[in-house]
């Protein structure tokens, strides 16, 4: 039996390296800047992967119990009025939802201290993160500094 040759299928191109970054100008006089500003620094501005991105990282710090999230007092009484009207705002954390924006852009954490936790506990860009409900809101209301 002879066989033909055929042509060598193409390997699959590994996916490209993701470098978690934010840029210094988007961070407070403390540090601090938006999980949403770090997505999109990753991201390079593109706002969809900048949702995406902002989603999975939300979940991989909420799955960690990361305990350097602060929001303002008002944002605090914002985000948790729109709890009580729509319960997606803690379990929706999509690329196509925009909860996903509203809660990542009032999370403040110390941005080059969550880039260096997120790589000491091996954040995967491309994974997904599922925390359960329970562990979001414990996580939001017991974890997250207000002030």
């Amino acid at each position: 039996m002879t066989t033909e040759p055929t042509e060598e299928a193409e390997a699959p191109q590994p996916a490209p390296e993701v470098v978690l970054q934010y840029n210094k100008e988007d961070c407070d006089e403390h540090g601090f800047t938006s999980v949403w500003n770090v997505a999109a620094a990753t991201c390079e501005g593109d706002t969809a992967r900048t949702r995406e991105m902002a989603g999975r990282m939300l979940g991989f710090l909420c799955k960690k119990d990361y305990e350097h999230v602060v929001v303002s007092s008002t944002d605090a009484q914002y985000l948790d009025e729109w709890f009580e009207r729509e319960k997606a705002i803690l379990y929706n954390w999509k690329a196509d939802s925009e909860t996903t924006d509203a809660i990542t852009q009032h999370a403040q954490v110390p941005a080059a201290s969550m880039i260096s936790f997120l790589k000491r506990e091996k954040f995967k860009p491309t994974a997904n993160y599922s925390p359960r409900r329970a562990d979001r809101v414990a996580w939001f209301q017991e974890k997250w500094g207000v002030g």
